[in-house]
């Protein structure tokens, strides 16, 4: 397929799953929120490397174009819900003491942290 294809596609994917990832980030604790992004993506394709930066590239634009922040917590369930190997990974939650806006942040697997934390949950 060609490239603006995928990406574009990639695009598609994403804006039907947000919806879902967001009533799942905003109305239930992480644990539960995560455990529904990995049974959809456990059904979705494995993609490749490549395929994986595609559709991280496609959810930081859809993330971006959102209202509010952008935000890290959203583009991890996306990504777990979308992808068969993301939904395999650990999800990691950095918090910094004594909490607040930016406090913290959401990575899968072996990803950036982005600097050091007070807390760490993986789940």
């Amino acid at each position: 397929m060609h490239k603006s294809l995928n990406f574009l596609s990639e695009v598609l994917r994403t804006l039907t799953e947000t919806p879902l990832a967001e009533w799942n980030r905003y109305f239930r604790g992480p644990q539960d929120a995560v455990a529904a992004a990995r049974a959809r993506g456990r059904i979705a394709m494995r993609r490749s490397a490549d395929g994986r930066r595609d559709l991280r590239a496609a959810i930081d634009l859809v993330d971006r174009l959102l209202p509010g922040d952008p935000n890290c917590y959203r583009r991890a369930l996306l990504e777990i819900g979308l992808d068969a190997g993301a939904a395999e990974e650990p999800l990691h939650l950095g918090l910094r003491v004594p909490g607040g806006p930016r406090s913290g942040h959401a990575w899968l697997g072996s990803g950036d942290p982005r600097g050091t934390y007070d807390v760490q949950v993986d789940i």
